[in-house]
């Protein structure tokens, strides 16, 4: 990144307070991730954050003990440690996004500057000073693109994300042509003057709101995951009798035709008994995937109980609806389970219901949809069974 004790505009910050402040900005932040890493300690990206944050700490601590803009080992350690920090927060961001990172990305580029100021000689300072620059917009790009490909995921703090760390990436374009025009066949030395105190006000901007908008999002996704797993079955993924009830409960409001159908995976104890309760977690599991693959799009699926299951089908006429539980019930006979090195079958009995449009009331469905599930389980079992309304 460069810097020079001559300014030619002052802007009212001397650099080394915009160094120390953003500097300070950080570990505050970088402490704050520690927090809330503590509180989840599962996830990955929280200790990408925090490195990033420290290492960008240390680089600034850095430019202020090596002031100059002569390529030397004064300039390899704080530029080296600046491109480190930026490939840990596009790390950060793919780690977030439970995306793979090729750390040979991150590793190259830093040990890249490193040499370019590191070796007098090797290469002069205006080449060395652009291409740290070059690559430190697109790590900022980099991250920003990251939450820019996840923005339909219902977590707001993103767009914040993506605009700190757009305009990061447009104030490193900025000091590249500020580089351009200093540089002269007359001079080695490049010219930093208020531009450089722009960036660094920038910089304490952006460091400040994205460690606020990381915050934010970690909370809003982990917010998001709780109404998640409060609203769905942690063994099939299914929506819960919770979330069936509440679909329910619309759908009766709404006042429209719909069929209620109830699915009983057929001597479902005697498969735990006699193949273990593990064959039986994986009979659930394929059912679960198995009934949404036959129905229609629009229709809901749950699991309501042990191996009880249950669909509402809108907008189907009875034979429609005893064509589509039909199609489940021969899915799931046609279907071999394996797990534990045993494999066996399976089948289930249903129950169907069907709403009278402003007649049916959610006790008198769910009771009319269990009498025929139960009727289907007198009868033979691997059946169905169906009144025409509730």
């Amino acid at each position: 990144m460069g810097m020079n004790s001559r300014v030619d505009m002052d802007i009212g910050v001397d650099v080394q307070t915009l160094f120390l402040t953003n500097a300070m900005i950080l570990i505050v932040m970088g402490l704050a991730f520690y927090a809330a890493w503590r509180k989840q300690p599962d996830e990955t990206y929280w200790p990408a954050w925090i490195g990033a944050n420290f290492v960008i700490a240390g680089s600034l601590f850095s430019y202020m003990a090596f002031p100059g803009n002569e390529p030397s080992f004064g300039l390899a350690l704080p530029n080296s440690l600046l491109v480190l920090g930026f490939g840990l927060r596009w790390t950060a961001s793919r780690l977030f996004a439970r995306r793979r990172v090729p750390m040979s990305l991150i590793v190259v580029p830093t040990l890249v500057v490193a040499l370019m100021f590191g070796l007098p000689g090797w290469i002069d300072y205006p080449l060395a000073y652009y291409t740290v620059n070059a690559i430190l917009m697109l790590f900022a790009a980099a991250t920003a693109w990251e939450f820019y490909t996840d923005r339909e995921t219902g977590l707001p703090s993103r767009y914040g994300l993506l605009i700190a760390y757009g305009v990061m990436a447009l104030s490193f374009a900025g000091r590249i042509v500020q580089g351009i025009n200093a540089h002269t066949a007359e001079t080695a030395h490049l010219v930093f003057d208020s531009v450089l105190q722009i960036h660094l006000l920038i910089a304490v901007i952006h460091t400040t709101a994205s460690g606020a908008f990381v915050l934010s999002v970690a909370y809003e996704r982990m917010a998001r995951d709780l109404r998640h797993a409060a609203m769905h079955d942690a063994l099939t993924g299914l929506p819960n009798r919770r979330a069936f009830e509440q679909r329910l409960e619309k759908a009766l409001q709404d006042r429209g035709h719909f069929a209620l159908v109830v699915f009983d995976l057929d001597h479902f104890k005697s498969i735990n008994d006699r193949y273990g309760h593990a064959a039986g977690d994986e009979a659930l599991r394929r059912c679960a995937l198995l009934c949404p693959s036959v129905l229609r799009q629009q229709d809901f699926v749950a699991r309501v109980g042990g191996e009880e299951f249950a669909a509402i089908l809108p907008g189907v006429t009875p034979t429609e609806a005893f064509m589509l539980t039909d199609g489940v019930r021969s899915t799931v006979a046609a279907t071999r389970i394996a797990a534990d090195d045993v494999s066996f079958g399976l089948t289930l009995s249903a129950g169907i219901a069907h709403s009278a449009e402003g007649e049916a009331s959610f006790d008198r469905l769910m009771r009319a949809a269990d009498a025929n599930l139960y009727r289907a389980k007198n009868g033979g079992r691997n059946r169905i069974a169906e009144t025409a309304a509730a």
